[in-house]
């Protein structure tokens, strides 16, 4: 699941501005209102230790699955993941939780000072059940260590692990040890130190403030900016739709709006997603809603792609879908 995190290192990077980070919670002793809303969302809750996880009481105990017709077999006893050939035993601790388990959440640890393992077994809540992380069910492991996961180099800007770490916190990482666990305040407003020190005088970053396009290349440092040359991306690949900027960018309604059209429009950035977006579209298209029925505008014209059963996404190309495409609209 990792996998696609490293070749945006650099740019996960440009996030981090330099200056002194304060905290979120020192954000919220002025902001209370928005740091208790968004302590509940995903972004919040992106990166977290295992043993510290809003899910890990929900996570099944003594959890077993065969592979590769039973030579491997996993235990998951709590905080650490046992894997079995009928010989030897090797026992990995679960250190890191990447994702907030809306939908799924993948385990690393750290194997020494050059690499760190992605856990095989990564949690589905859709399934309330462990099963391989994507991209690993159909390796071949020859041994208790292949069978473990898959190694990621620390401090490869193309496949290492250290541009996942970054757009999973905030505040820079020492060591691979980030600053603070999640998409917090200073992830998106920038350094908060010394704007708390001066009771609000010195300017932190408002991305309210940002042109669209602006702001849909800043969500882009880590979901992905605007393609430059759109002939160049792989439109029948589901992975890609969950890189939603680079879908949103091809959408009539970004094209017709002038270039205002961003993420903020339809996303509240202190909330967990909301689970209703009509009336965002009805702000705009108040009179094609008088045509429809009970309304899902999302449903029919942002569908969710499964490119691996059991995860889903929103395609971002907002458009007119026939004969269940879900990759690109009729128009």
């Amino acid at each position: 699941m990792l996998r696609f995190c490293g070749f945006w290192f650099g740019l996960a990077l440009a996030a981090q501005s330099s200056g002194p980070f304060a905290g979120s919670p020192v954000c919220g002793k002025c902001h209370p209102a928005q740091f208790e809303s968004q302590s509940r969302s995903g972004h919040a809750h992106a990166l977290s230790r295992a043993s510290a996880h809003p899910l890990r009481t929900t996570w099944p105990l003594a959890a077993t699955e065969a592979r590769r017709a039973g030579k491997f077999r996993y235990r998951f006893d709590g905080l650490s993941l046992r894997v079995d050939d009928g010989a030897d035993v090797l026992a990995v601790p679960m250190e890191w939780a990447f994702g907030a388990g809306q939908q799924a959440v993948t385990f690393v640890s750290r194997g020494d000072s050059r690499f760190y393992l992605e856990h095989y077994l990564s949690y589905f809540s859709k399934l309330k059940a462990f099963a391989p992380t994507p991209g690993q069910a159909g390796l071949r492991p020859s041994n208790l260590a292949e069978a473990a996961g898959l190694l990621y180099k620390i401090g490869d800007p193309v496949a290492g692990i250290d541009g996942c770490f970054e757009c999973h916190s905030t505040g820079g990482l020492k060591d691979l040890t980030p600053a603070e666990n999640g998409v917090r305040c200073e992830a998106c407003h920038g350094p908060g130190a010394k704007h708390a020190e001066s009771g609000g005088k010195a300017p932190v970053l408002n991305p309210r403030r940002m042109t669209a396009s602006a702001l849909n290349d800043a969500c882009g440092r880590c979901h992905r900016p605007p393609a430059s040359d759109p002939a160049k991306v792989d439109w029948n690949f589901a992975w890609n739709v969950r890189h939603q900027p680079v879908y949103l960018s091809q959408s009539a309604c970004f094209v017709k709006s002038a270039g205002k059209l961003s993420c903020l429009t339809c996303h509240a950035p202190h909330e967990p997603l909301a689970t209703s977006y009509d009336q965002k579209c009805v702000n705009c298209h108040a009179t094609r809603a008088a045509d429809c029925g009970p309304r899902d505008c999302a449903g029919c014209h942002m569908p969710r792609v499964s490119p691996e059963p059991p995860l889903s996404f929103t395609n971002h190309w907002i458009g007119i879908y026939r004969g269940g495409a879900g990759l690109k609209p009729a128009r």
